[in-house]
């Protein structure tokens, strides 16, 4: 009987993973059918945008404990445990699991300390190469609950059917997002959500809490907008977006 339902389970995640195209219905998926099978309280996804790009992080959780400046913190590129953990998954190409089990090569025993200071336990962690050899995708789960050997066995599983979904959901995400267009290149959704940001008075790191991306994306959001309607600073950027309807007022409440 377990067998069979397990096998129903699994089914299931990669049959609901087919109807995700927005991040609304990404998260869902995550919080509902995967659960079901690979229980965690956090996700962090990262896929390059073309060969030989560097990975382009994002976090999904429901919880309230892990914020954006923890996950600014670990994706410092030169010390943060994203870029530890992803170097180590490349000399392994094997599912990562922290603690390691018994007959697993050791990880780095910084690890466990800096999960602690980020709020991060119980990691399980698998990415996937390009056919040239280049790092395409990697994701990370995070307060892993009953985790053992079978863990990394059923990431890898889920693994083609994860980054498929990633990828459908970015791809559709950039489809919709090609709203308005300024003097040097199409305004996408994400960028008109922060410009909305920006006119409500947010930082890059408010910025950044809002929309689950780092303080750094938020920043090269908003150099990429600035670009692209010919203008020096925030401020001016509202103002544009605002006289090309890229973006309204903000409307205040009563």
């Amino acid at each position: 009987m377990e067998v069979s339902e397990n096998r129903d389970r699994l089914i299931y995640v990669l049959e609901s993973a087919t109807r995700v195209f927005k991040p609304s219905q990404f998260f869902a998926w995550t919080q509902g059918p995967l659960q079901d099978v690979l229980p965690h309280e956090i996700m962090i996804c990262g896929m390059a945008e073309g060969p030989g790009q560097e990975l382009r992080m994002r976090y999904f959780t429901a919880t309230h404990y892990f914020k954006a400046e923890h996950f600014e913190a670990a994706c410092n590129p030169r010390n943060g445990l994203f870029a530890q953990i992803v170097n180590h998954w490349k000399s392994t190409r094997q599912p990562c699991l922290f603690p390691p089990p018994p007959d697993a090569a050791p990880c780095d025993p910084e690890w466990e300390a800096l999960m602690q200071r980020l709020e991060l336990r119980n990691m399980a962690a698998h990415g996937q190469l390009t056919a040239q050899g280049g790092l395409n995708a990697w994701f990370g789960f995070f307060r892993v609950a009953d985790m053992d050997f079978r863990t990394g066995l059923l990431l890898e599983i889920l693994l083609p059917c994860i980054t498929a979904t990633y990828a459908r959901m970015l791809s559709h995400e950039a489809g919709a997002s090609m709203l308005a267009v300024g003097m040097n290149g199409a305004i996408t959704r994400r960028e008109v959500q922060v410009l909305e940001l920006v006119r409500d008075g947010c930082s890059n790191l408010d910025i950044a809490q809002r929309l689950n991306i780092s303080a750094m994306t938020a920043k090269n959001h908003l150099q990429n907008i600035r670009k692209k309607l010919n203008v020096r600073t925030r401020g001016q950027a509202v103002a544009e977006a605002m006289r090309l309807t890229i973006i309204q007022s903000k409307q205040k409440g009563i």
